[in-house]
């Protein structure tokens, strides 16, 4: 009892005198003593330091050491075997800087918090941010309606967690900068779309983040089938999108064919999506940018999740592996399709499968689906000193489909189908004052693989489809500041692509090559780029390089880029863009037993596939004020080198290999405003693609593929402490299709078909609502809890995708009138452990 007396006074001793004013030097000494470390210092530096300072009896060294940082205004750095130095910040030290932002006397949520060294940070519910910046930092504080306001990281320093005051004003950025932009955690700088998936809660019938669902609320985008990874941006198609996953550029972004991400959210760090005025950097494809990163810092703590839904379960870890130099990061996901068959699982499979051998129509006494879908990711991060950091990533994507069927006198099917792929990169980063110095190697492999095998009688015959890509490119960036507003960034890339596709037919005595192709192609891309930021001006104009070995021809893009405050509270946008681009899906037809992924991959060829290029004007016009913001903005597209292959005008029409155009113009609208805990957003994007092929509609303009004239999203949100709730309205006018305007069958002979005009039609109009439902809370000291409700197409709506024609295959043929419909009532449930 009398030792315990003692301690309690000790202890109380030491928290008494912490909180008093002592020099630093004694309380170093009660500190030496209390956690048995020694402090090494010159006596210069403390002597003449006096802190006062509150401490808790049972803190511990580490909290200690972070309050004495704030206090003194010196560096505490472990240094191994209970040795703590103390010393004055250098400029590139890392630290941890919290605050409090309010409106008043609330708490302001959504503030975009902003360093000049390129970090980001939004405060959460409380008006709470945290994060790790350089000490030589300066931070920006920017929130819709509200003056910015700059502290630098010495000045956050002096007292713990500071409170911050924002004041409402009516003032524009110096780059047009929106914060919880069309979600929490997704906000616009200038012309780029960047989305932090770690800050995401909820979106219309989503309640786990996804990245490239995230990018279907922006304003110019759309998927008129439904898909995740079918992204149409201002009339381009998917596989003109630039997708880079850590400089890796990958070629499949969709599991369960295209009705899901495959890119997992919760170790990306930021993506940066730019539909126009893309930077010179860029190249390869004539649509959007989608460039995704993880952290590039070292990680200082373990941390970590886990969670299912109704479709998979994964798992994610984050890894020190020595401090402050090294740190490990690795995901899996994985689904359980193959397993267990949920309601989602139903739905989505309804979707998927229409209109094939697997939608349960066929005539079979046995079927038997084994689908199933997983991914990994690594990135591996080495900091040796604060100038140079090495990264290491990897991914992998895939998706396996068997399916077999026997019929009732016997003959067996076999359908397997698989989708891959996999990328590794290894970059070094340099960071000096007077320049910044970036190389990388990256390597992707996409494979898809599909077999058809039937056996009759013990003899098997077999149907093949490939298609295979090896993509190796080196990048060299670097950026050379020309004073405080102006950047000059200049660099080479150089890409070695190695397209490959086979259709086959193959049994025990013979082997048929129905078509195939190999090619090899070698781009070299130098670039260089200036950038000018200022009150009133932002602009940056490009110039990029691509030399196609293949061609023996060299085309140089030019980019241009700029906003320019009009008056307050007006501003002006613009750019324009000239783009390349030497790969392109075909859509086939040799092998189409499942009506499943008929597209695959190609390189451009002199002899019958040339190189895509793109012009792109856009202008428009940015007004901020009183929380209020709308975006207006008007632009023209121009796609030469299209072929009919690429677009599928094959059939109905006729069998004939041709190439064309492709004219866009469009309109985007955004407006948006916030009420307290309650915000919400509305666009409209207006669309009119026309397409000219020599030889088909009399050489005449007709109406994309895609073509959806009219599209409005309506977007709610509204938080009710830790609940968050969201509802989206999206209503279209139905894509272009061709309609039939004969049938005929002559006596005796096949069913005849004739043609109204080309895509002269379009599809009911399409709606759909969608719901969702997060609530967050917390558990032990270190863990944080997830459970969510969403249900798509909550009324149910049946819409239509897409229509076509066509007719059987033999002499008894039938006209087959093929229709796609939607995604029917789909409610999906998540929970999710954060530690």
């Amino acid at each position: 009892m009398r030792s315990f007396l003692i301690a309690c006074v000790v202890l109380s001793s030491f928290s008494i005198r912490a909180q008093q004013a002592d020099s630093l030097s004694t309380l170093l000494d009660q500190l030496e003593q209390k956690y048995a470390v020694s402090f090494s210092y010159q006596d210069q530096l403390i002597s003449p330091q006096v802190v006062e300072m509150g401490l808790d009896a049972d803190a511990s060294l580490d909290e200690v050491l972070e309050k004495l940082q704030r206090a003194s205004g010196l560096r505490f750095e472990p240094i191994g075997d209970g040795y703590i130095a103390v010393r004055s910040f250098e400029s590139t030290d890392t630290l941890r800087v919290c605050g409090r932002l309010f409106d008043g006397k609330d708490p302001l949520f959504g503030v975009l918090i902003k360093s000049d060294s390129g970090l980001y940070a939004i405060s959460n519910e409380s008006g709470y941010f945290y994060l790790n910046v350089p000490f030589s930092d300066v931070l920006s504080f920017q929130h819709l309606g509200y003056v910015t306001k700059r502290r630098s990281v010495p000045e956050l320093l002096q007292t713990d967690c500071p409170k911050l005051y924002m004041k409402e004003e009516v003032a524009f950025l110096e780059e047009i900068t929106i914060s919880d932009y069309t979600a929490t955690g997704v906000y616009k700088v200038g012309n780029q779309v960047k989305i932090r998936p770690k800050d995401l809660t909820v979106l219309p019938g989503l309640i786990e983040p996804d990245i490239l669902q995230s990018i279907q609320q922006t304003p110019g985008v759309n998927s008129p089938y439904e898909t995740v990874s079918g992204i149409h941006v201002r009339g381009g198609s998917p596989d003109q999108n630039l997708v880079l996953w850590n400089g890796i550029t990958t070629y499949n972004q969709g599991h369960f064919f295209g009705m899901l991400s495959a890119i997992n959210p919760y170790i990306t760090d930021e993506v940066s999506f730019v539909k126009n005025g893309t930077s010179a950097a860029y190249g390869g494809r004539v649509s959007s940018v989608i460039d995704i990163k993880t952290d590039e810092t070292v990680a200082e703590e373990v941390s970590g999740g886990a969670g299912f839904n109704m479709l998979n379960g994964d798992v994610f870890f984050v890894t020190p592996v020595i401090k402050d130099k090294l740190s490990f990061t690795q995901s899996f996901r994985r689904s359980y399709t193959d397993i267990l068959s949920t309601p989602t699982y139903g739905q989505y499979a309804k979707r998927v499968f229409q209109n094939t051998k697997i939608d349960g129509e066929t005539e079979s006494v046995g079927q038997e689906n084994d689908f199933f879908f997983t991914d990994n990711n690594t990135s591996i991060v080495f900091q040796p000193n604060k100038q140079n950091t090495i990264r290491a990533n990897t991914l992998y994507y895939k998706n396996k489909l068997q399916y077999s069927s026997e019929s009732a006198d016997g003959d067996q099917y076999q359908d397997d189908l698989l989708t891959q792929n996999e990328g590794y990169n290894l970059s070094w980063k340099l960071a000096k004052t007077q320049f910044s110095m970036e190389q990388s190697l990256s390597y992707s492999r996409y494979l898809l693989r599909y077999e058809f095998a039937h056996t009759e009688n013990d003899t098997t015959s077999t149907s093949s489809k490939k298609n295979l890509i090896d993509d190796l490119s080196y990048r060299l960036g670097i950026s050379v500041p020309l004073g405080n507003v102006q950047e000059l960034h200049s660099g080479y890339e150089l890409n070695r692509n190695h397209t490959r596709y086979a259709f086959e037919d193959f049994g025990d005595s013979y082997h048929l090559i129905l078509d195939q192709d190999d090619r090899v192609m070698l781009v070299h891309s130098p670039f260089v780029e200036y950038t000018y930021s200022g009150k009133r001006l932002n602009a940056s104009a490009g110039l990029r390089g691509n030399y196609y070995n293949t061609f023996n021809r060299f085309y140089l893009e030019p980019r241009v880029n700029l906003s320019w405050l009009l008056f307050n509270p007006l501003q002006l946008t613009a750019s324009g863009e000239y783009r390349t681009q030497h790969i392109s899906q075909i859509k086939e037809s040799v092998v189409s037993d499942l009506s499943l992924e008929n597209q695959v991959w190609k390189l451009a060829s002199k002899d019958r596939f040339p190189i895509i290029e793109s012009y792109q004007v856009t202008s428009g016009l940015v007004y901020r004020k009183s929380g209020w913001f709308l975006e207006v903005e008007g632009y023209y597209k121009s796609i030469e080198g299209v072929t009919s292959l690429t677009f599928g005008f094959l059939n109905p029409v006729d069998n004939d290999y041709r190439t064309g155009n492709s004219t866009v113009k469009g309109l985007d609208a955004f407006l948006k405003k916030q009420w307290g805990h309650y915000k919400s957003w509305v666009s409209y994007s207006y669309l009119n693609t026309q397409n000219t092929f020599t030889g088909l509609n009399n050489d005449e303009p007709f109406p994309g593929n895609w073509n959806i004239r009219h599209l409005v999203n309506w977007s709610h949100f509204y938080t009710v402490g830790q609940l968050h709730l969201s509802v989206g309205w999206n209503w279209h006018t139905g894509k272009s299709y061709t309609q039939i305007s004969q049938s005929e069958e002559p006596a005796g002979g096949p069913i005849s078909i004739g043609y109204d005009q080309l895509n002269g039609q379009n599809l009911p109009v399409y709606h759909r609502l969608d719901f969702s439902a997060l609530y967050e809370f917390e558990g032990s000291k270190s863990m944080r809890y997830r459970v969510g409700l969403s249900i798509l197409n909550v009324y149910n709506r049946k819409n239509i995708l897409n229509r076509e024609f066509r007719t059987t295959p033999s002499l008894d043929n039938d006209l087959i009138d093929t229709r796609i419909y939607s995604l029917g009532i789909t409610p999906n449930l998540v929970f999710r452990v954060f530690w």
